[in-house]
Formats: C-alpha cells, structure tokens, sequence
C-alpha cells in the first residue's frame, strides 16, 4: 500500500528581481518609505518595503501583463505597510482605498497630485477629482 502524499507547504524561494522591477522600485522608493513610515519605524518600513517587493518578483511576468504595474507595485506596498501596522489607515478608514491614498499622500506627505497620479498608478483626472471630494466633504 502506498502511502498518502504529503501535502507540504513549498519553501518560499528567493526570486531575484527583474531590472525593470528594480527601476521602478528605486523611482518610487523616497515616497514609498515615506508612506511606509508615517506609522512604522524606519526598520520595520524597510522590512515592509522588501516584502512587498519580494512579492512582486515572485508574480512578476503576471504583473507586466497588467494594465499598470506602477499600481500592482503601490498595491503591494500599500498591503505589506497595512499588514505591519493595522492602525494606520483607521483613521480613515471610512474611505475608500484610492481616497485614503490622495489623503495621506498629498495632503499629509505633501506630495504634489500628478506624483500621487505616478505612484500610484491612478489616472491624474481621478487623482483630482478624489482630491476634490475630500476637500468638499471637509469643509
């Protein structure tokens, strides 16, 4: 009788990153840990950075195949930073994904629009018209 397979998790395997990963994580990096650290310690930020990286490599040639890289990649830093610090986007939790990215980006990082547009990957038209939204419900 044979015996019965071993369902074991794969150990996880470094993948070495792609040039053109690589250049878009050096491109964004400034802003990414600047985001990463509005609730983390820079260590933690760093670790939190690497992950999400480390992550993309893993799915790179599905991501290339998406619309956006740039917003597979912000995605990916804005669920490592999330999972490091829950707390963060409680306060504003209330918004939506993208609001909460114009709110923290360019209204506490002081980003200007059309880099939170860049970063993110989002249309910069969207970017305003989120930022507007805000500004109303405000004020």
């Amino acid at each position: 009788m044979t015996p019965a397979p071993h369902h074991r998790t794969r150990p996880r395997t470094h993948h070495p990153p792609a040039l053109d990963l690589i250049a878009l994580r050096d491109q964004h990096l400034h802003h990414y840990l600047s985001y990463a650290t509005l609730a983390l310690p820079a260590a933690a930020a760093r670790q939190a950075l690497h992950d999400a990286f480390d992550d993309l490599a893993r799915r790179w040639p599905d991501v290339l195949a998406t619309p956006s890289p740039t917003a597979c990649a912000w995605q990916s830093v804005r669920h490592h930073v999330a999972r490091a610090c829950p707390d963060l986007l409680g306060p504003v939790a209330h918004l939506t994904a993208p609001e909460q990215d114009v709110l923290l980006l360019h209204l506490v990082l002081g980003l200007p629009t059309a880099e939170v547009a860049e970063i993110t990957g989002a249309d910069p038209a969207a970017v305003h018209v989120r930022l507007r939204s805000l500004v109303r419900r405000a004020g």
